[in-house]
């Protein structure tokens, strides 16, 4: 896997038919046994403890906006921004490189179709419509479009060629970009100590995928910033993300037991329930941040970013891996490998159709029943996710719609819920 903050890799894509899907199981609430207590708790075959973020609250973070109530509680939450520490930088990883663009199963027609529907300038279509500036293989076309002709792209343009690009991950700049929330573009590059040029040229090569700004072209920006120090500024910025600090209100007059029900699921009853009524005990309640609530492996992992893997590590923590895990004592390790996860969705869980409760799994699937991520369901429309197994993807919680603009595809997506069929309330595995 590689580990630069600058090349993430793309994550792992399920391939199910639909009826196996309709197999996965239960309550995601196993074990709430709960987890690798990490870095320092990560065993020599465990090589990816979590490396804490550097956290600052959003502009207007001071206002917390208020949830749905529902069995969760009364929450609410604030929006941080959160970023990898520089120890997760390696220099050589902030160095400038060709941009390569991959077109997997082109043909010289189908290309120029795209390259129609992109609205270039004659210049660009000239230089591309050349075929002495591609290179035909059997089934793909290969092109090293030079700096010049990347950086003139038009943001319609170039969302329109890098979508293209991103079916591929031959293309892992665009097929897993930087992104962030369009309508917090300002939190992104906010106080990041970065030169206005540098800023002005990313904000220049910017483009849209759904709900979020995307940015896919890291090596031109290095290739122009002589300084080390502010090439690694610039990857630790790109790595930014938007997430949620979210508080549950525990009231005097609340129901402490239906709340133990819903935030104790996974046998962890004998850890929440004296907590929650410690806080009511003075009879004035109190708030408590709902990362208190989680499972142990989620709670060490949240808002951190995974550590750089030693030399020739195959570590794979994706999306996948997270959910799985999220209930486990220790990390099974063995959901870094695709045929280990697929079994486990086949053989372990079981699909939802009602009301989702705390620790079930949502899956994103296409019509073709390929599965492109999943994430945890916490409460309202709160989620716990890594989104991608690059080391730029730190475990957060999200709004569900900003997960979903996170993934936009050209097929609608089918949110699918499961739950672990090992679920079993009254045996503690405590």
């Amino acid at each position: 896997m590689s580990t630069d903050l600058g090349s993430p890799r793309a994550p792992v894509t399920l391939h199910l038919s639909y009826k196996a899907i309709s197999l996965f199981a239960l309550l995601l609430v196993l074990p709430w046994v709960v987890l690798i207590f990490l870095s320092q708790r990560h065993g020599p075959d465990s090589p990816n403890p979590a490396t804490p973020a550097n956290t600052a609250p959003a502009e207007g973070g001071n206002h917390a906006i208020a949830v749905k109530a529902g069995p969760w509680g009364e929450l609410s939450y604030n929006r941080i921004v959160i970023e990898p520490p520089e120890s997760l930088i390696r220099a050589v990883y902030s160095a400038p490189r060709q941009a390569v663009w991959a077109f997997k199963g082109y043909t010289a027609d189908t290309f120029a179709a795209l390259m129609a529907s992109a609205g270039l300038t004659p210049e660009q279509r000239q230089y591309l419509d050349n075929p002495a500036h591609r290179e035909a293989t059997a089934g793909d076309i290969l092109l090293r479009p030079p700096p010049a002709l990347i950086e003139g792209l038009a943001p319609e343009a170039r969302a329109i060629i890098y979508t293209a690009l991103s079916e591929f991950p031959e293309n892992p700049d665009q097929h897993d970009p930087y992104r962030f929330r369009a309508d917090a573009a300002d939190e992104w590059f906010r106080h990041s100590g970065l030169p206005d040029s540098t800023i002005a040229l990313v904000k220049k090569l910017l483009y849209r995928r759904g709900n979020s700004l995307v940015f896919s072209d890291q090596g031109l920006v290095l290739g122009r910033i002589p300084s080390l120090q502010e090439r690694v500024r610039l990857i630790k910025t790109l790595a930014r993300k938007s997430t949620l600090m979210v508080k549950l209100r525990i009231r005097a007059s609340s129901d402490i037991e239906a709340l133990d029900n819903y935030w104790g699921r996974g046998q962890r009853t004998k850890d929440i329930q004296p907590l929650l009524q410690s806080l009511v005990r003075d009879g004035t309640g109190s708030t408590i941040d709902i990362i208190h609530l989680l499972p142990r492996l989620p709670r060490s992992l949240l808002y951190t970013y995974p550590a750089i893997s030693e030399p020739g590590s195959t570590s794979y923590l994706d999306c996948h891996w997270t959910v799985l895990n999220f209930f486990n004592m220790r990390p099974d390790d063995r959901y870094q490998q695709l045929e280990a996860v697929t079994a486990a969705f086949l053989n372990e869980y079981y699909p939802v159709t009602g009301q989702p409760t705390f620790g079930d799994v949502i899956m994103f699937a296409k019509p073709d029943g390929s599965v492109i991520h999943s994430c945890v369901y916490i409460a309202a429309d709160i989620v716990y996710t890594k989104n991608g197994a690059s080391p730029n993807a730190p475990w957060i919680l999200m709004s569900l719609s900003d997960v979903e603009a996170f993934y936009p595809s050209k097929e609608p997506l089918d949110l699918q819920y499961y739950r672990l069929k090992s679920y079993d309330r009254a045996t503690s595995v405590n």
